[in-house]
């Protein structure tokens, strides 16, 4: 039964059943649908990945072990297709970017949409959902959140929210970005592609100055007339220029799909396919992912793309939107984002983020002392009530910026342990150079001077070896003895 299809629910599907069957309302098309939602109660999340992905459930009921509630994460309206979180179906009012989201959506020609077309055709949602029909589910959502071009109309926060998830996702069926071992030479190719890809955005930006630009010359050339001739010159070769453009878009997605492949131990099978890996006409789930690339050239695809785009939009929810709106919130926020850039392997900027702890809270702080000392505006004192209320905000702050100085110690131990071998090779491979272009050489490397100065305070720089538990215990040796010096 496809429960996304119009199929009519029967509560009583099996004796036993962990959904209860509601009605919602579609906030787009207004359709007011059958939805199943988990009963209260009936499990808890007892582990989590650091970025929050759950990796076991505790069930009150035995036979509902082999359910997985993040599959049923995302709620699609069978008429207008609009896909998100069951929220955003259950609200009875709705923000401001909502509605601008909703006029957009609406003014779409969706039945003309060839992404949205082949993803639901190979769409069976039911009440066993499989992994498959819950990435396809979440896939929807992100395409549909990250179809709007206007800032007012694209919500940064929930795109974040799918991305992460699809991520685990791609995790939870290809392994860790991590641990899986990947030949060396299809993680380059990947970095290049992703550099090239980088490139050609800013070309993008570009070309529709240029076309801007054109256009305005050809009606120059032509004195103004109302119609312009199709065949000169100039659009001739515009047009060869953005088929070119888009040619090359095409090829790189597809370089990047079979490097992914390849990843998977997919270019080089012996003998033939296995059955059991089909996925309605195709060979197997990833060759459908690709097939679908082709719809939607910014589709993630694989656990690294889709965190790269989480950081993204995490990182434009965290400057733009009010989501984050106590340092609680900012300090939650900052800790995520920083473990999704170790995952991609980017320790400044998980740095910077935790830096920015220390910076808002500095802020915050500031602003409270002031409150704290600053009587009504009828002269009156604060109460005892009020200054304890500020002190207790004050104490928060506190607390969240002493976790991100731990946090930054952290995430430098990371980074320093992370750069050392390739800090190794560089002394190596140039040892009759001197120091001063010795760490021009590193920081060429991207690599921060700072990693140099400590791997030659460990006597480390030649080759030497440090492990994670002995960097631990230097850095609380550090701690213990900065500790010592501010009590004396």
């Amino acid at each position: 039964m496809n429960i996304y299809r119009g199929d009519q629910m029967e509560p009583q599907v099996q004796k036993k059943s962990p959904f209860f069957i509601g009605t919602v309302k579609c906030p787009i098309c207004e359709t007011a649908f059958q939805n199943p939602r988990f009963k209260a109660g009936l499990y808890s999340v007892i582990a989590r990945d650091s970025d929050q992905r759950p990796v076991a459930y505790k069930w009150t009921d035995p036979e509902f072990n082999n359910i997985l509630p993040h599959y049923f994460a995302i709620v699609r309206c069978p008429r207008c297709l609009f896909s998100d979180f069951p929220e955003t179906f259950e609200r009875s009012t709705h923000d401001a970017k909502m509605h601008s989201f909703k006029r957009f959506y609406k003014s779409l020609p969706l039945a003309n949409n060839a992404f949205l077309a082949e993803i639901t055709k190979h769409t069976e949602v039911s009440l066993d959902m499989n992994y498959e029909a819950a990435m396809n589910m979440h896939l929807t959502a992100a395409y549909i959140q990250d179809m709007p071009t206007k800032a007012e109309e694209k919500n940064y926060y929930k795109l974040a929210r799918l991305y992460l998830r699809i991520a685990w996702l791609y995790r939870e069926r290809y392994g860790n970005i991590e641990t899986t071992v990947q030949p060396e030479l299809t993680k380059n190719i990947l970095k290049i592609v992703g550099n090239i890809e980088t490139s050609y955005s800013k070309i993008e930006q570009l070309s529709g100055l240029l076309a801007g630009n054109i256009k305005s010359r050809v009606t120059e050339l032509y004195g103004g007339a109302a119609e312009v001739p199709l065949n000169n010159p100039y659009y001739a070769n515009l047009a060869a220029f953005f088929s070119n453009m888009k040619n090359m878009a095409a090829g790189l997605n597809k370089i990047k799909a079979t490097t992914i492949s390849d990843q998977q131990g997919k270019l080089v099978q012996t003998g033939t396919a296995d059955p059991s890996s089909a996925y309605f006409s195709f060979n197997s789930y990833l060759d459908f992912i690709m097939y679908l690339s082709g719809y939607w050239r910014e589709l993630p695809l694989n656990e690294k793309d889709a965190i790269s785009l989480a950081v993204k939009y995490y990182a434009l929810s965290y400057t733009n939107e009010d989501v984050f709106d106590t340092q609680e919130k900012r300090m939650k926020a900052v800790d995520l984002i920083s473990e999704l850039h170790v995952r991609l392997e980017d320790y400044d900027s998980a740095i910077n983020y935790v830096l920015e702890i220390h910076r808002s809270g500095n802020k915050d702080r500031q602003g409270l002392y002031k409150k704290l000392n600053t009587p009504h505006p009828d002269g009156t004192p604060l109460s005892f009530i009020e200054k304890s209320r500020i002190e207790s905000l004050i104490g928060r702050i506190n607390s969240a910026m002493n976790k991100a100085s731990d946090k930054r110690h952290e995430l430098e131990e990371k980074r320093f342990l992370f750069c050392l071998p390739r800090v190794q090779e560089i002394c190596r491979n140039n040892p009759d150079l001197a120091e001063e272009d010795l760490i021009l050489k590193i920081e060429a490397a991207g690599i921060p001077q700072s990693v140099y100065n400590t791997a030659k305070e460990k006597n480390v720089l030649q080759g030497g070896t440090i492990t994670v538990a002995a960097a631990s215990e230097e850095k609380a040796e550090e701690k213990k003895e900065e500790l010592e010096e501010d009590l004396t």
